[in-house]
């Protein structure tokens, strides 16, 4: 009799602490030109700058400091709604990723507070299931054959000796599922964290976007407000200067087909993938080459020597160099021909042009590696818009020469694309 009222014990006990736990729990290939071929081209080169500079005593005399841009829209107004118009997608961009950032806060305090709740549930269980134990170990387990002589079947033994390894794989099994939720909850905590870092990058990149984009627009309002009275008067004599800069640079074109001449093709790299794109998004508007295979007509060039690429995400766009590198020139002619510009040569036989940049971000004489920031997109110089002009010129025949306005790079250029 005693012996059955020890197991009938055990056995309300054993549900009891169930019940207490279970309740809570929730190119071309030429032929190498001889040295005298390139002293004779520099000294045309040499020639052709002095007819150049007399071009500008002529400017000069014309009071031509009116031309912000030679190829540009003829309206200094239209120019600057555009930019206007720029600034205003940049504010709006802007307003959406502030939006974005403030959500994605929300979201990681949100999931902070659910796994702190999830951490609490754990630790409540760990406390019922330590509770349990100790209720467990106070009232003592009697052994199998203590239960047998009790028991009423075989299957109240096996019940009530195995309680206790049921019991524990259960609470094993909730554990193992309340850690898992955690981990997700952490998770998916460390991917809204690296979203806001994205959505803050951005918003620093088109904060940078607008204020070139502000610059810009000055620049342009300036002129404009100087020359607003004497609109027509910028119109004609525009014109004019800009037929004796075509003038001059279709000299400076024909030289550098010459030029092309020298380019020794042992010295150059093979294959493509010699260079890496100079944006992250390439959308070329004008590729190299004359008019018949481009299309390339604007104001009398019937030659491209490079490739135009055009902004995706509007003025101020990020420009990378093509490959490691070091600078060999710059220039900041932003009112003429390429505007500012960048000349990287990477030492493999190659040198690279980044043209009407906005801002220059590298110095002469800088080492650069592929990938690295060496300017920002823009629309200085004999430009109609926003791009970049990419120009590959081979290194033995790249030289920058001085115009009145500035340092011109020239050289043997090559098809860029066949190098990209």
């Amino acid at each position: 009799m005693e012996k059955r009222r020890i197991s009938i014990t055990y056995s309300r006990r054993t549900k009891t602490i169930l019940a207490l736990l279970f309740m809570g729990f929730l190119f071309i290939s030429p032929m190498v030109a001889k040295g005298s071929m390139i002293d004779d081209l520099r000294k045309q080169i040499s020639t052709k700058n002095e007819e150049v500079k007399q071009l500008q005593q002529k400017m000069a005399e014309a009071k031509q400091n009116l031309v912000e841009a030679q190829g540009q829209a003829r309206s200094l107004q239209n120019q600057i709604y555009r930019f206007n118009k720029q600034i205003e997608a940049f504010e709006l961009e802007m307003a959406i990723t502030e939006g974005q950032i403030e959500e994605t806060r929300l979201k990681i305090t949100e999931l902070e507070a659910r796994i702190k709740q999830t951490e609490d549930a754990i630790n409540l269980e760990k406390a019922r299931i330590a509770s349990a134990l100790r209720m467990l170990y106070e009232t003592g387990t009697p052994d199998i054959i203590e239960l047998s002589l009790g028991a009423d079947s075989l299957s109240t033994i096996f019940n009530d000796f195995y309680g206790a390894q049921r019991l524990e794989g259960e609470l094993k099994t909730r554990l193992s599922v309340a850690k898992e939720l955690t981990v997700n909850l952490e998770k998916e905590k460390e991917d809204a964290t690296q979203e806001e870092e994205n959505l803050i990058t951005l918003r620093t990149k088109l904060s940078l976007q607008q204020d070139l984009a502000e610059e810009q627009r000055t620049e342009k309002s300036q002129v404009l407000k100087n020359t607003k009275q004497q609109e027509t008067v910028y119109q004609k004599s525009l014109k004019q200067l800009e037929t004796q800069q075509v003038d001059a640079q279709k000299e400076i074109v024909g030289l550098e087909a010459k030029l092309r001449y020298a380019i020794n093709p042992d010295t150059l790299p093979k294959g493509k993938g010699v260079l890496a794109w100079p944006v992250d998004e390439v959308r070329i508007t004008q590729y190299y080459g004359s008019t018949s295979k481009t299309g390339f007509v604007n104001n009398g060039y019937e030659f491209h020597n490079g490739i135009d690429i055009a902004p995706t995400s509007g003025i101020g766009t990020p420009i990378y160099a093509a490959g490691d590198g070091k600078v060999v020139s710059k220039g900041d002619d932003s009112r003429y021909a390429y505007g500012r510009w960048v000349a990287v040569d990477h030492k493999n036989g190659l040198v690279t042009l980044y043209a009407h940049l906005s801002r220059i971000a590298v110095s002469n004489g800088q080492n650069v590696s592929k990938g690295a920031v060496i300017g920002y997109m823009g629309s200085t110089g004999f430009s109609t818009g926003p791009h970049l002009h990419f120009t590959v010129y081979a290194a033995n025949t790249f030289e920058v020469i001085q115009r009145w306005y500035g340092p011109l790079p020239i050289g043997g250029h090559l098809d860029p694309i066949e190098y990209l």
